[in-house]
């Protein structure tokens, strides 16, 4: 086997918006796609959000592939087991420099809501548990809670934040019952997490989104 050497390089990284942020802006929301999508389509399911009030972010994973062959079109993930530390602080970087564009997080009246979907959720815990931007509200959809982040160190900060999981019943990947192992473990920490179980499988179901924002955002307008 040959030697093995690493190098950093700059590598540009794609984000779609919904809204814009203006003096009428009340939510922010930074929402991570899953494995094998693009920001461009996931943003869709958030459309349906008053870009008067809400302003929306969809960062992409900075890895694409082509899914099933060269023919289809590309998609992205975030991270693999391959070298998986370079590629979580490649990511951590990347949303680094996004917030510090965008400064969705500078004006304390703006409430911040980061979800994450599938492999999303695991990105934005690294994420979230590695800096600890200023956060509102976490959607957790349908995703792995990681093993080895250690909420510990980061307990106070996650404790001040409105958490939610969200799980479908068909769902192949989660079921609830795995996902009350997690929450048992986040409870002994002092870290609530709310969870939701909806009729459907493995995706953001947006009429339980939407019956989310209308139980926790509406009657804060």
């Amino acid at each position: 086997m040959g030697a093995h050497y690493k190098i950093r390089a700059e590598k540009t990284g794609h984000y779609f918006t919904h809204g814009k942020m203006t003096g009428e802006t009340q939510f922010v929301w930074v929402c991570l796609h899953g494995y094998g999508q693009l920001a461009k389509y996931f943003i869709q399911r958030f459309e349906f959000l008053d870009p008067q009030i809400h302003f929306v972010i969809a960062p992409e994973g900075l890895n694409r592939f082509y899914f099933e062959g060269v023919t289809e079109r590309p998609v992205a993930s975030w991270m693999t087991r391959e070298d998986r530390l370079d590629e979580i602080a490649d990511f951590v970087l990347f949303m680094e420099a996004l917030r510090e564009r965008l400064m969705w997080d500078k004006n304390s009246e703006i409430k911040v809501i980061y979800l994450g979907f599938s492999q999303g959720v695991t990105t934005l815990l690294r994420w979230l548990s590695d800096i600890g931007p200023r956060a509102d509200f976490l959607l957790m959809w349908a995703g792995g809670l990681p093993d080895d982040l250690l909420f510990t160190h980061r307990k106070e900060y996650f404790s001040q934040i409105q958490s939610h999981y969200f799980v479908g019943d068909k769902d192949p990947y989660f079921t609830p019952g795995l996902v009350m192992d997690k929450k048992y473990l986040m409870d002994d920490m002092g870290i609530e997490l709310n969870l939701h179980e909806y009729h459907g499988t493995h995706k953001v179901d947006e009429a339980t989104l939407k019956n989310w924002v209308a139980q926790h955002l509406t009657n804060q307008v």
